[in-house]
């Protein structure tokens, strides 16, 4: 066969060229990937990962400079496998690759909590909406209640003004049985019926108006939940968080046991029991002689007191049943107290 036409055949071997290049593209390509992840974590604030991309950089950066000067002498040696550096061209490629892929696991780990963060501020803000509807909803209702209070007291007054009418008749229809008139006697008497009549009706008036009440207290109690009921002791004042634990070890106490614990904690906390409130069974209502007391026992506590009002779940029955009913007595007496307190207690 002719010279021309003839074909060398030998294994293929790594150019000096080949593989600088292919370095210098790794390095280049980590470069890339530094760069984005540096513009990613400006616009989205502080990272707890900043001191471990700084180590990155400043590696990436020296194994820059390290290829930059060393390209001549890398041309040179790569049959030796290292150049006069000292950095094997292999080894320095499997580290740009490694750290490459660690900074590419980092940006889709940011990527990944940024996106749940979004996520939980949509929900938070759904939930915000939410309350604040309730809000303006209860805001409506107290209003109208207010008004029916207003009509309640104008009843009240003529309810006493029509008793005062009703014993000024009992009181002349004993005058007028001493005297012989029976047609007067009569006649007065057919009013007396017709007070009396009246007196019931405004009895029954007197009845919705209590009923009346009792629904403000539930109403208050709802709106002053969010400022004054906490799910978890850690959301209260460092000294009451620490009676409230000191209280939580006395459930297995006996009543004679009870009353040596309430005396420690009085020493050491300068704290005291104040009153027990008993509920009926499965009601969360106050009742206007259960105010009373309260009212009379804030009367006895100090100017600068901070009253913690904790509320009892029973351990018979549903437990979260229980301790949803718990929460709304302990709430319904936290605001008649914050309603009663002074101005300087908390």
């Amino acid at each position: 066969m002719s010279e021309d036409n003839q074909q060398n055949h030998s294994p293929s071997t790594p150019t000096p060229a080949g593989n600088q290049n292919l370095i210098i593209g790794l390095v280049l390509g980590a470069a890339i990937l530094l760069l984005l992840f540096l513009v990613f974590s400006n616009q989205n604030g502080n990272n707890p990962e900043a001191a471990r991309m700084a180590e990155l950089q400043l590696k990436l950066e020296e194994m820059k400079r390290n290829s930059s000067n060393g390209s001549q002498n890398l041309a040179q040696n790569l049959g030796n496998g290292a150049n006069s550096y000292g950095v094997d061209p292999v080894k320095l490629a499997d580290e740009i690759s490694t750290e490459a892929n660690t900074l590419a696991g980092l940006i889709g780990n940011f990527g990944s909590t940024i996106q749940q963060k979004d996520a939980l501020l949509d929900t938070a803000r759904d939930t915000e909406a939410l309350l604040n509807r309730r809000i303006q909803d209860l805001q409506r209702q107290m209003n109208d209640l207010s008004s029916s209070a207003a009509e309640s007291v104008k009843l009240r007054k003529e309810l006493e003004s029509l008793r005062a009418l009703y014993d000024n008749a009992q009181r002349q229809i004993e005058e007028l049985r001493k005297r012989p008139d029976a047609a007067t006697l009569a006649e007065i008497s057919r009013e007396n019926e017709a007070l009396r009549q009246r007196l019931l009706d405004l009895g029954d008036l007197d009845s919705e108006n209590r009923e009346l009440r009792e629904e403000n207290r539930r109403l208050q109690a709802l709106l002053d939940r969010s400022t004054l009921f906490v799910e978890s002791a850690d959301a209260l004042p460092a000294q009451a968080k620490r009676l409230f634990r000191e209280l939580e070890r006395l459930e297995n106490y006996s009543p004679a046991e009870l009353q040596n614990q309430y005396q420690r904690i009085q020493r050491t906390l300068n704290a005291r029991p104040l009153r027990a409130v008993n509920f009926t069974t499965g009601s969360s209502q106050l009742t206007n002689e259960k105010i009373s007391i309260m009212q009379n026992d804030l009367q006895s506590t100090h100017s600068g007191a901070f009253l913690l009002v904790v509320g009892y779940a029973s351990k018979i029955g549903d437990t979260e049943s229980n301790r949803q009913l718990s929460s709304k007595r302990a709430t319904a007496v936290a605001s008649q107290v914050n309603l009663d307190k002074r101005s300087s207690q908390e």
